[in-house]
């Protein structure tokens, strides 16, 4: 694909706040210092940058554009209105970029140790957190199932911070996830209030295992659950309300990972 011309990549950016535009053109939108400094250390195609006419001054971003000049990624200066006009987060810091969506597949996992599933987790910023965890974690790929927040969603991919580009997320039907799932014998967990309490034996997790969370207030699909092979838990003190889907997804995924065999 080619870059879009200067004046095609604002219209380009704003356009990308949607989520069928992300779909049709296979591109999102990176804002922020941290986000775009990520975005460049990675392998991900990035098609060109919008910065605002008073983001220069930061040293930080004066080093990512010398980077971006080294891989002739074109900059366009813009008004800080219109680059507002484009931006989604909430402190952009005047610096977005357009990069491509990559193409991922579960093919490419023939013997997953660790898989996420999310089913219908919407906020952006607690996707964003799980996904960062899940790759610090080990997790090998991501499932989101119907419901979940895209994941190139500016929210999740700033919240994310970077782990979006490097850690393998696939969207799909549960149909399509739980015959994967058959297929290569990993069984199914899902984290219910009502499960039994998740332990570090290792003796106690499966080599191979598929952990789903879901928000907190709809908790997992009845249609999920019954697919599970055991609803787990986490430990808490009587009267105690239900964790963030965030934390709990870190907690089970940390005891997962310290207790693996």
């Amino acid at each position: 694909m080619s870059n879009p011309t200067p004046v095609k990549l604002l219209t380009l950016a704003r356009d990308l706040k949607r989520r069928k535009a992300r779909e049709r053109s296979g591109l999102f939108v990176a804002e922020g210092v941290r986000t775009v400094e990520a975005l460049v250390e990675s392998a991900l195609p990035v098609r060109g940058v919008l910065l605002a006419d008073d983001a220069d001054t930061d040293p930080r971003v004066q080093t990512l554009l010398e980077r971006l000049a080294v891989r002739a990624v074109p900059v366009l200066r813009v008004s800080s209105t219109d680059f507002l006009s484009a931006a989604d987060t909430e402190s952009p810091q005047g610096i977005l970029a357009v990069a491509e969506i990559p193409r991922r597949s579960l093919d490419d996992l023939s013997v997953p140790r660790r898989v996420l599933v999310l089913d219908a987790v919407q906020d952006p910023g607690n996707v964003g957190t799980i996904l960062r965890t899940a790759a610090a974690l080990g997790v090998d790929v991501t499932i989101t199932l119907p419901g979940t927040v895209d994941v190139w969603n500016a929210k999740v991919v700033r919240s994310a911070m970077g782990a979006v580009f490097t850690h393998s997320v696939v969207p799909m039907a549960w149909d399509e996830a739980a015959r994967w799932l058959q297929v290569r014998d990993v069984p199914l967990w899902a984290a219910d209030a009502a499960g039994a309490p998740v332990t570090q034996a290792a003796a106690d997790h499966p080599a191979r295992l598929a952990l789903v969370v879901a928000n907190e207030g709809a908790g997992v699909s009845p249609h999920v659950a019954a697919a599970a092979q055991r609803l787990v838990a986490i430990p808490m003190v009587p009267g105690a309300e239900s964790l963030n889907v965030a934390v709990a997804a870190g907690i089970l995924l940390y005891v997962l990972a310290s207790g693996s065999p």
